[in-house]
């Protein structure tokens, strides 16, 4: 009961329409509605909330009653997916090139190198759709990693001149050191967070 009432007094979310997109194959949510936590403040967390993370429309929307209410980045300071199975920590403020601070993002590694995935969902032409139903869309899924240092982000990429230009030569020297000691393929998500992570600890 006092979590309902801290989310009431958080100001609620917006209303939202249980199924904006009936025409759309797939789904417009990261994961489907699960408990989770949300985090208003760092001394304010709403625990075992009813979840999902809609990732076309950027927003948290959370079940009150028979009602699905949103939080749009700002609003908030961020969520947990999963929080028993497979938590996945998002938080928003992260100035994502050419869209700004107004996104959730799943945290990875925070640290003086700070790695974030940007997941969101596209409303493509559905590759699966049948000749002559060019109206046929579905939600595709799309991840960005960008790693934060002093307020720069880098999308990442495994060419030299980028990595250069955002890490420096020694850094860059140390990527390729540790990516050849611990056999770290950079292309994987799994292993530029053991990257980051190494690095961190480097420092």
């Amino acid at each position: 009961m006092a979590q309902l009432q801290m989310m009431r007094d958080q100001a609620t979310g917006n209303p939202v329409m249980a199924n904006p997109y009936p025409e759309v194959k797939g789904s417009q949510y990261w994961t489907e509605f699960d408990q989770g936590s949300i985090i208003f403040s760092e001394r304010d967390t709403a625990e075992e909330v009813v979840i999902a993370f809609n990732a076309f429309n950027h927003t948290l929307e959370y079940r009150d009653g028979r009602e699905l209410m949103a939080y749009s980045p700002g609003r908030i300071n961020g969520f947990i997916l999963n929080a028993k199975s497979a938590p996945q920590f998002f938080r928003s403020g992260y100035n994502i090139p050419g869209v700004g601070t107004n996104r959730f993002v799943e945290l990875l590694v925070d640290g003086e190198y700070t790695l974030v995935n940007h997941k969101y969902k596209k409303m493509i032409d559905d590759p699966g759709a049948t000749y002559g139903s060019q109206r046929a869309k579905a939600f595709s899924n799309v991840e960005d990693l960008y790693v934060f240092k002093d307020g720069e982000a880098f999308l990442w990429k495994t060419r030299k001149k980028a990595m250069v230009e955002f890490f420096g030569d020694e850094v860059y020297k140390s990527i390729n050191e540790l990516s050849n000691t611990y056999n770290l393929d950079l292309k994987e998500k799994t292993d530029i967070r053991r990257l980051i992570m190494l690095l961190n600890a480097d420092r």
